[in-house]
């Protein structure tokens, strides 16, 4: 496992893949989370997995607090915080989980530590205007191009892209419906030049043979819809080739589109409202690339002080 980030579990042993599985079972049926809650709490619980396998061969009741605290100190070395944070608190619920189920006979839970993380710590990596009119001058296919202008227009998430359907885009009344967290359905316009890209791939270029009712598939057959994971590649990809610096997913184009609404003159109320953010809170990041009414803050430096210096 070279990137604790990103793990493949195709290889784990029974035992692990039915721990997986029920646990799964679990937060979907018992717990009622959304499926994206799933999907996240999975992101971070199959890591573990992985890493028990190949460090500690003994059974799952063998587990220890101390196991997993390694497990996130190795996580640590390359994850960010906010990833940190919520892979301790997957595993708080699957080791909670776990003595409920009795696969535990002891509480493990208590013991894992929270990650200090300050959510408004650091600034917006937000892709450019330069980039990312660079990245839309690339030579690209039908679909690329329509998915990397619904990601920098509308502000999308790579699981929000890649979970549109055929039948959310209402043509008629030039909008599209997009499926976001806890899985809340929410109307937004869709701006011309995102609707002309779009009818571009899907009228020429999207397979008709396939039955497959997401918007945007692979290339390869057969043909299925692209995850995540997919999506950010795509993303990846084209800013490699169009040679922006760093790495470059789906989240900084959304990152991208709040600041481009400040940029314009809209408000954080109105970045709020694009990225579909249900408090303030969560758009409170982006004050501190708000120059204009940062400057409003800013106190004048007295005159004594001044003359002083």
């Amino acid at each position: 496992m070279d990137d604790p980030c990103t793990t493949d579990s195709s290889g784990l042993p029974g035992e692990l893949k039915d721990l997986l599985e029920d646990f799964t079972g679990y937060l979907r049926r018992e717990r009622s989370l959304a499926s994206t809650t799933v999907e996240n709490y999975l992101n971070q619980v199959r890591p573990f997995a992985v890493w028990y396998a190949q460090h500690r061969q003994i059974p799952l009741s063998g587990l220890t607090i101390r196991d997993v605290n390694r497990f996130l100190a190795w996580r640590s070395g390359t994850c960010a915080a906010g990833s940190l944070r919520v892979a301790a608190t997957a595993l708080r619920a699957l080791v909670r989980w776990m003595f409920l189920d009795g696969r535990l006979d002891r509480q493990l839970a208590e013991g894992i530590g929270r990650v200090r993380y300050p959510a408004l710590g650091g600034v917006p990596k937000a892709l450019s205007a330069a980039d990312l009119a660079s990245m839309i001058a690339v030579d690209m296919s039908a679909r690329d191009r329509a998915l990397l202008l619904m990601l920098a227009r509308l502000g999308l998430r790579s699981r929000e892209a890649a979970g549109l359907l055929l039948d959310d885009v209402n043509w008629r009344d030039a909008t599209v419906r997009i499926t976001g967290k806890s899985d809340d359905h929410q109307l937004m316009p869709l701006p011309v030049e995102v609707g002309e890209a779009l009818a571009a791939y899907l009228h020429d270029h999207r397979r008709e043979s396939t039955s497959e009712r997401h918007v945007f598939l692979g290339v390869i057959a057969p043909y299925r819809a692209l995850d995540r994971t997919g999506v950010s590649s795509v993303v990846t990809r084209l800013a490699r080739r169009a040679g922006v610096d760093g790495r470059v997913g789906a989240h900084r184009l959304r990152h991208g589109a709040a600041t481009a609404v400040l940029a314009g003159g809209g408000s954080l109320a109105e970045a709020g409202q694009l990225l579909r953010h249900r408090s303030s809170g969560a758009t409170a990041i982006y004050a501190k690339v708000d120059n204009d009414a940062l400057t409003q803050l800013v106190r004048p430096w007295p005159a004594s002080a001044a003359q002083a210096i």
